[in-house]
C-alpha cells in the first residue's frame, strides 16, 4: 500500500514478515477466529526478536508489515455532533486532516467511523486481535490506544504515530475498601493515572499529537499545539509534543494547579502562560488565539482526543473478558471523558463484542457541579453554566463544560446518574480508600464519595460489578494530602488524618507510642 515506506530488512525479518502477511490474509479469507489472530501474534513476536538482533527498530518492522487486507476501507471523518445526536445526516463532513473544530452552525464535531467496513471482521476476530496485541512491543500496537488503531485513527501511517506505549492500565480490585466500607465484593478501580504523565489525558493526547505530526509531515502550516488546562492536559500535551519535536503552548490559571502538575510542562519545554483567570477564561483565550495563529487546538473541544480516551472503556471490557460491568463511575469536569467512555462502550456493542451498555455515573465536585444541577432539574431543561468555586479536585473545577451536550447524550443512552460530593466528602473518601492500599487523587475521591452515597441510597447493589475510573495519580496531588493529614484545612474535620507522631529518641518513649498505636497496653 505504501511501497515508498518499506524498510529494507535482513532476510530472516523479511521471511517472518511474509509469514505474518499470510496469516493476515487467511484471517480475511473466512470468518476470523482467535487461532488466526494468536498465530499472527506469534509471528510478530518472532519477527521482533529477529529484527532487534539484526539492528532494525520496531518502526522499521512496522513499515515492513502489510496491513489487514480490507483495512483500506476503514476511515474516520469529522461530522457535526448534532448529526450524531439526531441520528440524521446533514451531509456535512470533513477529513480528519483538516484544521477545523466547529460545524457550520458553530456546534461541536464528532469523529465518525465507517462501521459497515469495521463489521467486515466479526466480533470474535476483533476480540482476538485486540487480545493478542496487549502488552507487546510491536509498534504501535503495544500501546493500549493503538492496539485498537482501526477503531481510533485507521488512516494514519504507523510511522507518524507519537506513542509512549500509554494505556493498558490496571484494574485494581478494591477488595478491602469494597468489603469493609461498602459491603461490595466486585468493586474495581481503573487506574488511568498509571500512565506516562500520570493521568488519562495521555490516551487522548497520543491520538491528537499523532494526527498533528502527520499533518505537519504533509506540509500543513501548523507551528505548534496549544491548550488551556487545569493541569493534566498540559502535562500530556507537553510530553507528547516534546517526543515529536513539536512546539507546545499552555495556558494555565495561576494558583489553581498543583506544583507537580505545573512542573511537567515546564520540564518538557512548553511555553507556559500563567494567567489571572480560571479555566473557563483560559479556554476562551486559547480559542481566540488558535483562530488567529496556526496553532492547533488540543482541548477536548477537538474530538480527536476522545478517540484515544474511548479506548479505556474498551480496555475495561477486554480486562473483564468482554463481560459488561453494571456500573462505571467517572469524575466529570469538562465532560469529554464521559462521552469518550460512552463511545467506547457503544462501539463494542454495535460491533457485537458485548450485548449491552453499563450504566454510567458522573461524579462532580459540589463546588463545580453544573451537570449535577442539570440532572436534578431535568436533563431536557435548558442547561445553565455556573461559576466554579475552588475545589481540591482542581482538574474538574469547570463551570461551563464544553462537552455538556455529549455528556447528556451519554447519560440518556446508558440510563445514567449524576452525583456530587462536597470538599469534605471527597477528601474523606480518598483518605479512607488510601487506608486500604490505594493512593487516590482528589478527583477519584469525588467518584468514591459518589459511590458511597449511591450505596447508602441502595441505587448500587452489593453484588453489582462496579468500576470507578481513577483519572490521575495521587502523586500529582500530594499538597492536598499533606494539608489533609496535617489537619490544616479550614472548616474540615479531616477525620481520617494520620499525622506523624512526634517523639524523643528515648527507647521508653518510643515503646509507649508503639504500645498505644498497636493497642498493646
Amino acid at each position: 500500500r505504501h511501497p515508498a515506506r518499506r524498510a529494507v530488512l535482513p532476510p530472516p525479518v523479511r521471511q517472518l514478515a511474509r509469514e505474518e502477511e499470510t496469516m493476515a490474509a487467511l484471517g480475511m479469507s473466512a470468518t476470523a477466529g482467535a487461532g488466526v489472530a494468536a498465530r499472527a501474534g506469534q509471528c510478530a513476536n518472532r519477527r521482533s526478536r529477529v529484527a532487534a538482533a539484526a539492528g532494525a527498530t520496531i518502526k522499521d518492522e512496522a513499515k515492513a508489515r502489510e496491513p489487514l487486507e480490507k483495512s483500506s476501507l476503514f476511515n474516520a471523518k469529522f461530522v457535526p455532533f448534532d448529526d450524531v445526536l439526531s441520528g440524521n445526516s446533514s451531509g456535512e463532513s470533513y477529513e480528519v486532516d483538516q484544521i477545523i473544530y466547529r460545524s457550520q452552525t458553530g456546534g461541536l464535531l464528532d469523529v465518525q467511523h465507517d462501521m459497515e467496513s469495521l463489521a467486515i471482521y466479526d466480533a470474535n476476530y476483533w476480540k482476538a486481535l485486540f487480545d493478542q496485541r496487549v502488552g507487546k512491543t510491536s509498534w504501535p500496537y503495544g500501546s493500549g490506544v493503538w492496539s485498537k488503531k482501526e477503531w481510533v485513527l485507521p488512516q494514519i501511517p504507523d510511522d507518524d504515530i507519537v506513542s509512549m506505549f500509554e494505556g493498558n492500565s490496571n484494574l485494581f480490585w478494591a477488595e478491602r475498601f469494597g468489603k469493609e466500607t461498602l459491603g461490595m465484593s466486585d468493586l474495581w478501580v481503573k487506574q488511568c493515572g498509571n500512565s506516562h504523565t500520570g493521568s488519562f489525558k495521555d490516551l487522548g493526547m497520543t491520538a491528537l499529537v499523532s494526527q498533528v505530526n502527520h499533518m505537519r509531515k504533509r506540509g500543513m502550516p501548523i507551528v505548534g499545539v496549544g491548550c488551556a488546562s487545569t493541569g493534566d492536559t498540559s502535562a500530556a500535551l507537553s510530553a507528547y509534543c516534546a517526543a515529536a519535536d513539536i512546539p507546545s503552548i499552555v495556558f494555565l490559571p495561576s494558583n489553581k494547579i498543583s506544583m507537580a502538575q505545573l512542573v511537567q510542562p515546564v520540564a518538557n519545554n512548553s511555553l507556559v502562560l500563567s494567567m489571572d483567570t480560571d479555566f473557563d477564561g483560559c479556554m476562551r483565550l486559547i480559542r481566540e488565539v488558535t483562530a488567529e495563529l496556526p496553532i492547533y487546538l488540543a482541548n477536548s473541544l477537538n474530538s480527536l482526543r476522545l478517540e484515544g480516551q474511548k479506548t479505556a472503556a474498551i480496555e475495561i471490557l477486554q480486562q473483564f473478558d468482554w463481560q459488561v460491568p453494571e456500573w462505571v463511575i467517572i469524575p466529570g469536569g469538562n465532560l469529554g471523558n464521559v462521552y469518550a467512555f460512552y463511545k467506547g462502550f457503544a462501539m463494542c456493542k454495535e460491533l457485537g463484542l458485548v450485548d449491552r451498555l453499563p450504566r454510567m455515573v458522573v461524579a462532580q465536585a459540589a463546588n463545580a457541579n453544573p451537570l449535577y444541577r442539570a440532572f436534578v432539574k431535568g436533563l431536557d431543561e435548558e442547561f445553565e453554566s455556573v461559576k466554579a468555586q475552588d475545589t481540591f479536585a482542581s482538574a474538574i473545577q469547570i463551570g461551563d463544560p464544553v462537552s455538556i451536550d455529549r455528556a447528556i447524550m451519554a447519560l440518556k443512552a446508558t440510563d445514567g446518574i449524576v452525583e456530587e460530593a462536597t470538599e469534605e466528602e471527597l477528601m474523606d473518601a480518598a483518605a479512607l480508600a488510601d487506608r486500604t492500599g490505594m493512593f487516590n487523587c482528589p478527583h477519584t475521591g469525588v467518584a468514591l464519595a459518589a459511590l458511597i452515597k449511591l450505596r447508602e441510597k441502595g441505587v448500587i447493589a452489593p453484588s453489582d460489578r462496579t468500576v470507578v475510573v481513577s483519572t490521575a495519580h495521587g502523586l500529582k496531588f500530594t499538597q492536598s494530602k499533606v494539608a489533609y493529614h496535617s489537619g490544616e484545612i479550614a472548616d474540615m474535620q479531616c477525620k481520617y488524618k494520620n499525622p506523624p507522631v512526634e517523639t524523643s529518641d528515648k527507647f521508653g518513649d518510643v515503646m509507649d507510642v508503639l504500645r498505644e498505636h498497636l493497642q498493646m497496653v
